[in-house]
């Protein structure tokens, strides 16, 4: 009985080992494979991840580099048109044809007396003859064709410019510092009396910056408008902010004293010089567009 009985034992002992010993390795089994598909997974995904990151930061770089290369050529081209910035009279000659040139490269060419022949924009271009670099200013205007163009003659401040290499014609700055320098300060070129059609424009100089301007226009032997400009010299112009007057003037009879209308007391406007001539901006009832106004 005893046998037996310890038989039962040594028999339940064995199935009890080999039954702990198979559930781990069951188990052993099942946990690595899901081990090892989560570690997979997250080296993937890291990859993709940096992938991304390099791919976002080349981009970025090659955009940085556009911008940097787009600034340079703009920091270059600018400051070369700089040069060329004002007005500029054929042979110093106010009466003759001229140039208006911005310092953005837009342009402005006159015929004598003031009348447009051409408007556009100016490209400086370089070109290699025998291993030396020569800058152009070509003038085209706003349909795309060529006007003419003037060598660079590498200077900062410009007094001169030949259409082509030294050829005709010959333009020359207007106004301090240029050739065609007549000793008078800023503003004071528009000083004087001007007149287009029935209009009149006469303008006095009161300080160094100051102007006053006074448009006189007829409607009839007995009646007129006028226009009253207190006026500040700003960049190259004659500006009233908000100050003019409009007055209109009609006289009843010659021995009787006019009857005048105060029209509004807060106009605006501008005057700029157009070849030989002025150019009224009336900024409040553009009375005055495509009018240019000639000396006497």
């Amino acid at each position: 009985m005893k046998k037996n009985v310890i038989a039962i034992a040594l028999l339940a002992s064995m199935l009890l080992l080999t039954a702990c010993g198979g559930g781990t390795e069951t188990a052993g089994s099942a946990e690595n494979p899901a081990a090892e598909t989560t570690a997979a997974e997250e080296t993937a995904q890291t990859d993709t991840e940096t992938t991304a990151e390099t791919e976002a930061e080349t981009t970025e770089h090659d955009t940085t580099e556009a911008e940097a290369e787009t600034e340079t050529m703009n920091d270059v081209e600018n400051p070369y048109i700089a040069t060329i910035a004002g007005d500029w009279y054929i042979d110093g000659d106010p009466l003759q044809g001229s140039l208006h040139i911005e310092p953005d490269g837009t342009f402005k060419q006159y015929h004598a007396g003031g009348v447009i022949e051409n408007t556009g924009s100016i490209i400086y271009e370089t070109e290699e003859v025998e291993g030396t670099t020569i800058g152009w200013f070509h003038l085209y205007n706003t349909d795309g064709e060529y006007v003419m163009g003037f060598v660079d003659d590498g200077s900062d401040s410009k007094t001169d410019l030949y259409v082509g290499n030294g050829a005709d014609p010959h333009y020359i700055k207007f106004g301090a510092g240029g050739a065609a320098d007549d000793g008078r300060g800023p503003g004071e070129e528009f000083v004087g009396t001007w007149g287009c059609g029935r209009a009149t424009l006469e303008i006095t100089q009161m300080t160094d910056t100051e102007f006053h301007a006074l448009v006189s226009w007829s409607s009839s032997a007995a009646a007129h408008v006028e226009w009253d400009y207190p006026l500040t010299y700003e960049n190259g112009r004659l500006v009233c902010d908000g100050k003019c007057t409009k007055t209109y003037i009609e006289y009843a009879s010659a021995d009787a004293d006019p009857d005048e209308t105060v029209e509004y007391t807060d106009g605006s406007a501008e005057f700029v010089m157009q070849g030989a001539g002025i150019v009224w901006n009336d900024l409040t009832e553009h009375s005055a567009d495509d009018m240019v106004f000639v000396g006497g």
